[in-house]
């Protein structure tokens, strides 16, 4: 189905018959295009500015209507792609001075926070047990599940950290365990150094792997 362009001047029509001609685009991506500026010409009337003569504060106010309207990031960064398209075309057929779209930019989408374990997941993965296992391997599991959860610590935090302070910790840019202050300081996101309390549980899983890991091997 085409479709049938309306509100647009006819420079933006030379526009969108370049992108389909000579740049020979997809149907569907001239479609896109297409109301991709209708939105733009409605956002230039409603301001009473004609659309080559939006300025970059005009679009930096289109930007902030989308997403007050719950338009997210990437769908406002493609928006602004097609726009900045146009206006650069229109900048090189001497119709605008500048591109007003030039340094605009969507806002950035939240990150998802993680994902955390849920107190029943983290009970039932404390109290796993696999019988006949390696007690070495067992009580090294049991210590990483006490600390992960006891201290709070992130994956990446736990697999940085050392037994105890060596020669090449801080150099390395690792974290250690301080049983007898029964703290673990560890380096975190942007190499941020924190220190947490480790619990008697997390100890005594802790000190119970130390235990096994110093026994040589039969």
């Amino acid at each position: 189905m085409t479709h049938s362009p309306a509100l647009l001047p006819p420079e933006a029509l030379r526009y969108l018959e370049h992108v389909r001609v000579e740049k020979r685009l997809a149907a569907r991506t001239v479609t896109l295009y297409t109301l991709d500026l209708e939105k733009l010409a409605r956002f230039a009337a409603q301001v009473d500015v004609p659309l080559l003569r939006l300025q970059t504060a005009h679009i930096r106010r289109f930007v902030a209507l989308m997403h007050g309207g719950g338009r997210g990031g990437r769908g406002i960064a493609l928006i602004l792609s097609g726009w900045r398209g146009f206006f650069g075309w229109a900048a090189a057929q001497g119709l605008v001075p500048s591109n007003p779209v030039q340094g605009v930019r969507a806002p950035r989408a939240p990150k998802p926070l993680p994902k955390a374990l849920g107190v029943d997941d983290a009970v039932r993965l404390a109290e796993f047990s696999l019988d006949g296992a390696d007690p070495w391997l067992e009580a090294r599991d049991a210590a990483m599940v006490e600390l992960l959860y006891g201290c709070g610590l992130r994956v990446g935090e736990l697999v940085g950290l050392d037994a105890a302070p060596g020669p090449d910790t801080e150099r390395l840019g690792r974290g250690w365990i301080d049983l007898q202050a029964a703290e673990a300081h560890v380096l975190g996101k942007g190499a941020k150094r924190r220190s947490l309390p480790v619990g008697a549980a997390a100890l005594q899983a802790l000190q119970a792997w130390l235990q096994l890991r110093a026994t040589p091997f039969a």
